[in-house]
């Protein structure tokens, strides 16, 4: 990935978010690193995974990572869940295949808090800094109860999961976050930008809203006919809730 150079850029008065910044592609390491300034934070960047390994490896902390991955620089799901264990901290990926929704799934669960197509918008790069560094706000995440139960699926807040009678799906953060707002909004038509600001506060993106529907309807697709979130155009979008699963001919 490139040479294993370190550079970082010390802040001025008061504490910054520290955020490390990993990216082979020097070009696209310079652009990353001035956004990551643009959007308050102060940064270390490296170009090689094993670096990236050996800052996480030492004891002063990091904030967030943002890791940039291309088709000669990828990183596997095992290598993202090693690398997230030791930071500790939310990770921002910025990948080329994120088209590739198996791809991307995988790297999910792997533990990447977000993923942002690459090239990216760096207005949307911005919100995603200042959505992780902010971390949860009660004020921006719509709250239901612990479990609710209806049409035979079990939707579980502590564990993020919605369980049916053969499959169980798990969500992230921010699926999760989205889809409560949903479930306490039924059968209710919304435009994008009524649903990512209360979901996900003030920094969210109408982009980053449309990549997590597409997301969350994949994981709720074996559920399809009892829960699924669908859009018409002119009115947006709105969660489907039946009672159960029409009848097959």
């Amino acid at each position: 990935m490139g040479k294993s150079k370190t550079e970082s850029r010390p802040h001025a008065v008061g504490k910054l978010p520290r955020i490390l910044v990993v990216e082979a592609n020097g070009g696209y390491r310079s652009v990353i690193s001035h956004v990551v300034e643009l959007a308050g934070g102060e940064f270390e960047s490296v170009a090689e995974f094993d670096a990236a390994r050996r800052q996480l490896d030492r004891a002063r902390r990091f904030d967030l990572v943002i890791l940039g991955m291309s088709a000669d620089s990828r990183v596997t799901p095992k290598q993202l869940g090693d690398l997230r264990a030791m930071g500790r901290c939310p990770f921002i990926l910025l990948d080329e295949s994120s088209a590739d929704a198996g791809a991307m799934l995988e790297t999910y669960e792997a533990g990447a808090s977000q993923v942002l197509p690459k090239p990216f918008v760096p207005d949307a790069l911005i919100g995603a800094i200042k959505s992780e560094l902010r971390g949860p706000d009660v004020a921006s995440v719509v709250s239901i109860a612990t479990k609710i139960e209806f049409g035979g699926l079990v939707f579980d807040a502590k564990h993020r999961t919605v369980k049916g009678e053969k499959v169980t799906v798990t969500l992230t953060k921010r699926e999760w976050q989205l889809l409560s707002f949903f479930l306490a909004n039924p059968s209710q038509f919304f435009a994008a930008e009524e649903v990512a600001l209360p979901a996900w506060g003030p920094d969210a993106s109408i982009e980053q809203f449309r990549t997590y529907v597409t997301r969350l309807r994949k994981k709720l697709a074996p559920f399809k006919g009892v829960c699924e979130i669908v859009n018409e155009k002119g009115r947006g979008y709105r969660l489907v809730l039946q009672q159960s699963k029409p009848p097959t001919n």
